[in-house]
């Protein structure tokens, strides 16, 4: 069985918010410096999404290079989340069914719904929504750390 209640909000993030110094973790891993690389081998689609977004989060101060996979996850979804949302478009909620021609919902429904949930938890981790950014607090500075210790002196 897992943990139970919410997930722990990551350092970096409770640092921007200005939680309590008292309250952070100051032996946190700290992952590398510099912003992570899109994998060799993702589509054109997934590379588009990947560049705004990593253009994004740098500007938040909240990429590392060890959000590759989960950046990666999240900009698969965004492009299922399109797709399917192009193929609703041109085909509708409601589709006959191979039977006896009644109407039934659209499969591709449910596949929008899944990216759309999978698109949503990760943009809440990245601080990607209205609400993750609302309780993030920017430092004005120029030169900030990575690391909680280095934030908190």
């Amino acid at each position: 069985m897992g943990k139970r209640g919410p997930r722990p909000t990551p350092t970096n993030v409770r640092l921007l918010r200005g939680d309590r110094r008292d309250r952070i973790n100051v032996d946190e891993p700290v992952p590398g410096d510099g912003l992570p690389e899109c994998p060799d081998d993702a589509s054109a689609d997934v590379r588009a999404v990947w560049d705004y977004t990593v253009d994004q989060l740098a500007a938040m101060g909240t990429a590392t290079p060890a959000d590759r996979d989960s950046l990666r996850a999240y900009c698969e979804a965004v492009v299922t989340h399109r797709k399917a949302c192009s193929l609703l478009a041109k085909s509708g909620i409601l589709i006959r069914s191979a039977k006896g021609g009644a109407l039934v919902r659209n499969p591709v429904v449910q596949v929008q719904r899944d990216a759309a949930a999978t698109l949503r938890g990760f943009a809440q981790e990245f601080g990607l929504t209205p609400s993750a950014r609302s309780e993030i607090r920017m430092a004005r500075e120029t030169g900030r750390g990575r690391s909680a210790d280095r934030l908190l002196s």
